[in-house]
């Protein structure tokens, strides 16, 4: 009566408890209050689980370069003088090399030509690329692309960017990089923008190797290696498997070239 009742209200264990507390009294009768309280069905169903199920996050594991990428956009930014205000990275899951392109909107039809016009025909096709359900990226133009280069498509979870966390991070850090060289009216970003990917290319600590390493077999010349010269050549002990079969075949191609 002190909980089931309809003026006790299905109140929670405590409440009930300074109830009962209050005018009986026995053996282990906490116990079995609590047991009262969480076996009933009114209260099971009126609150429901206390936590939202979700299914468990999933490691997908790539082995060469551009089997998978991730697309995604970043914007609106402060136009600049080349009227561009949004940024579209494409960034490989396996290497993390990661390219950005400026553009004036994100429209569909812009996200499509650069897409195809600067990274396709540069690196090649994708075996998969990984995006948001962003507009642009859903739009029939998008989905006529993929179908017709065989491309096969995944979306990230809505209003869980989580499940595309390497290239949020990618974002904050090329924020943080132009933050740090632009001027002071922020309209001269895509000017930085393709050094600061230079700078990006540098090692990742998830993998341990520099981004152009995994990408390309060999490590970028900065400025500072034309005054004091290379750093030493990476070591014979690599540890990554696709790293050890990649130099090798490099200098079997070069000597026979």
């Amino acid at each position: 009566m002190l909980h089931d009742d309809p003026v006790a209200g299905h109140f929670g264990i405590h409440r009930t408890l300074a109830r009962v507390s209050s005018r009986f009294y026995w053996a282990g009768y906490k116990e079995t209050i609590e047991i009262w309280c969480k076996c009933c069905e009114i209260c099971s169903a009126r609150k429901g689980p206390t936590r939202h199920p979700r299914g468990p996050m999933k490691q997908y594991l790539v082995g060469a370069p551009l089997e998978r990428v991730a697309i995604d956009i970043l914007g609106p930014l402060s136009e600049t003088k080349n009227k561009n205000k949004y940024i579209l990275f494409i960034t490989d899951y396996f290497s993390r090399w990661a390219e950005s392109y400026p553009m004036p909107d994100q429209e569909a039809e812009t996200v499509t030509r650069t897409f195809v016009g600067e990274f396709i025909a540069r690196f090649g096709l994708p075996r998969q690329v990984h995006k948001d359900q962003g507009r642009q990226f859903e739009s029939h133009l998008c989905q006529s692309l993929c179908q017709t280069f065989k491309i096969d498509k995944t979306r990230t979870t809505a209003l869980h960017p989580q499940s595309d966390g390497m290239v949020e991070r990618l974002n904050r850090t090329i924020e943080d990089i132009l933050s740090k060289c632009i001027a002071k009216d922020q309209r001269d970003w895509d000017l930085h923008l393709p050094l600061a990917m230079m700078a990006y290319s540098s090692i990742h600590e998830s993998t341990g190797y520099s981004l152009s390493m995994l990408m390309f077999g060999r490590e970028i010349e900065l400025p500072v290696d034309l005054l004091y010269g290379q750093p030493p050549q990476i070591s014979d002990n690599i540890t990554h498997q696709y790293l050890a079969q990649l130099i090798p075949n490099l200098w079997r191609i070069h000597n026979f070239a």
